[in-house]
C-alpha cells in the first residue's frame, strides 16, 4: 500500500477508536486465569486480526477481572494490553504510527527544522505526562515548563544561536525554550491529523510523535500540518469526526487552554470546584480522555447525580484502568440517554452506574469484555441486580448494559429476576457530543 493510500486510511479509521476506545477492570482479582475460549475463537469473536503489518498478537489471551488480556507485539516488544477496546485503539494507533514514520519531515517543514538546538530527547520524555520540568538539564540555564507553557526564563546566557528577525544572540535556554513550546504544539498538530490522541502513553506512537514534532517545532507551516497528512495541499478540506465533533480545536488547543475549557463546563454543570480540581489532576487518564468525559458527561442534560461520577473518577490514587473503565461507563450512559431513552438520574451502585429513567427504569452498565466468567463476578451481579429490584417497582423490568458479553448462566439468572441483557452495547460517537459546550 502506498504513503498516501495509507494516510487515506489513516483519516477514514474511526475516531472512537483511534483515540479513546479503552476498557478496564470492574474487580481486580490478584492473578490472571485462562480463558475458556481458544485463542482464535476469541480474536473472532472480537473481530480483531491476529497481525497487521507492524504488529502482532500473540497467545496466550488471559482474563483478569471482566477484561481481556493480550500480548501485543510490537517491533519485537510485547505489551500486555488490558481490554479488547483498548486493543483496538492500540492497534489503530499502530497504523497512525505507520503513516508518521514515513512523512518526510525534512521537505515538509522546511527551515522550520530545528538547528539551534540539538533535539534534547532526554528531556522530551516527560513533559506530557508531567505537569512541570526544568531546562537545566539541556541549556545552562533554568526554564520552568508548565502546562506546556514556558513561563520563567531565568539565569545566566551561555552558547547562543543568531536570532533571524533581530540579528541578536539568544541564549541557549531561549532556543531551547522557544523549540520546547513549538514541539508540544506541533505534537499536539500531527497527532489530531492522525486522528490519534496527542496524550497517548502507548510508547511507540508516544515515541514517533515526538520525533516528528521536533522536525516542526519552529516551523512557520505548524497550522498546516493537517495538509501533510491529506493528498491535495493545505487547500484541501479536513472533514470526518474530527471536525464535525469540535474535538479538534479542543485537542490542538495548549494544555492550559484545554484544562480552562473543562473547568469552565464542569462549573456550569454545577460540580464543585474541589471535585473539578481533583478531576482535572488525576493522572487515570490523558487529558485527552478527560476532554471526552467531560463533553459525555455535558451531554447527559438534567440528569441529577453527573457529580457523583466526576468524583468516582477524581479519587486520588485511581488507577489508569479503573479510570478507563469509568470513562467507557459513562460514554454508555450518554448513547442509552441520546439514543434510547433519557435518563433523569444516574446513581453508583457498589460503583456500577444504575441510571433511572422518569418512569421508573433501571438500567446499569458495565464497561466489560467477560461478565460472570466467575462465580464472584456473578455474585456481584447478581446482587446489584437484586439491589435495585427492592428499591423500584417497575414492572417492565430492569436493564443491564454490557459493553462485551455475559455468561450465559449469568445471562438466565437475571432473566429469572426480570432483567433483559444487552451485549455489545454501543457507546456515544463523537458525532453526539459536544466538546465546546
Amino acid at each position: 500500500m502506498s504513503t498516501a493510500q495509507t494516510i487515506r486510511v489513516l483519516l477514514r479509521c474511526s475516531l472512537l477508536l483511534a483515540i479513546f476506545i479503552v476498557i478496564a477492570v470492574v474487580s481486580s482479582p490478584s492473578h490472571s486465569a485462562p480463558t475458556d475460549s481458544g485463542f482464535s475463537r476469541i480474536l473472532k469473536e472480537e473481530g480483531v486480526a491476529v497481525r497487521g503489518s507492524n504488529y502482532e498478537i500473540v497467545p496466550p489471551i488471559l482474563r483478569n477481572g471482566t477484561l481481556l488480556v493480550y500480548s501485543l507485539k510490537v517491533h519485537g516488544t510485547t505489551y500486555k494490553v488490558r481490554g479488547t477496546a483498548t486493543l483496538k485503539k492500540r492497534i489503530n494507533e499502530l497504523h497512525a504510527l505507520k503513516g508518521i514514520q514515513e512523512l518526510d519531515r525534512v521537505s515538509q517543514a522546511g527551515e522550520g527544522v530545528v538547528t539551534a538546538v540539538a533535539r534534547p530527547l532526554t528531556f522530551l520524555g516527560d513533559l506530557v505526562t508531567s505537569p512541570e520540568e526544568t531546562l537545566s538539564s539541556t541549556a545552562d540555564g533554568v526554564g520552568l515548563l508548565l502546562d506546556g507553557t514556558v513561563n520563567t526564563i531565568t539565569g545566566n546566557s551561555g552558547a547562543t544561536a543568531p536570532s533571524r528577525q533581530s540579528g541578536k544572540k539568544t541564549s541557549a535556554v531561549e532556543s531551547v525554550a522557544a523549540a520546547v513550546v513549538g514541539w508540544d504544539k506541533a505534537r499536539r498538530h500531527i497527532a489530531v491529523a492522525a486522528n490519534v490522541d496527542p496524550y497517548t502513553t502507548f510508547p511507540p506512537l508516544s515515541d514517533a510523535l515526538d520525533e516528528a514534532a521536533w522536525a516542526y517545532a519552529t516551523s512557520s507551516r505548524l497550522t498546516n500540518l493537517a495538509a501533510v497528512f491529506i493528498p491535495g495541499g493545505a487547500g484541501t478540506a479536513v472533514n470526518g469526526v474530527l471536525a464535525t465533533a469540535n474535538f479538534s480545536e479542543t485537542l490542538k488547543a495548549s494544555p492550559t487552554v484545554a484544562d480552562e475549557k473543562m473547568r469552565t463546563m464542569l462549573g456550569e454543570m454545577a460540580i464543585s470546584q474541589r471535585n473539578t480540581q481533583a478531576f482535572l489532576s488525576a493522572t487515570s487518564l490523558t487529558r485527552g480522555e478527560k476532554i471526552v468525559f467531560v463533553a459525555s458527561l455535558h451531554s447527559l442534560k438534567g440528569v441529577r447525580g453527573r457529580g457523583d461520577l466526576v468524583d468516582q473518577e477524581g479519587r486520588p490514587g485511581l488507577s489508569q484502568e479503573a479510570g478507563y473503565y469509568y470513562l467507557l461507563g459513562l460514554m454508555m450512559i450518554a448513547d442509552y440517554h441520546i439514543n434510547t431513552e433519557r435518563l433523569a438520574s444516574v446513581e453508583l451502585v457498589e460503583g456500577i452506574p444504575v441510571g433511572t429513567t422518569p418512569t421508573g427504569h433501571k438500567v446499569a452498565f458495565v464497561a466489560g469484555d467477560r461478565v460472570g466468567w466467575s462465580a464472584d463476578q456473578s455474585t456481584t451481579t447478581l446482587n446489584i441486580a437484586s439491589r435495585v429490584n427492592q428499591t423500584h417497582a417497575d414492572t417492565g423490568g430492569s436493564e443491564l448494559r454490557v459493553l462485551g458479553l455475559v455468561h450465559p448462566i449469568l445471562k438466565t439468572k437475571l432473566g429469572a429476576l426480570n432483567w433483559v441483557v444487552r451485549e455489545k452495547a454501543p457507546l456515544i460517537t463523537f458525532k453526539e457530543i459536544n466538546v465546546t459546550g
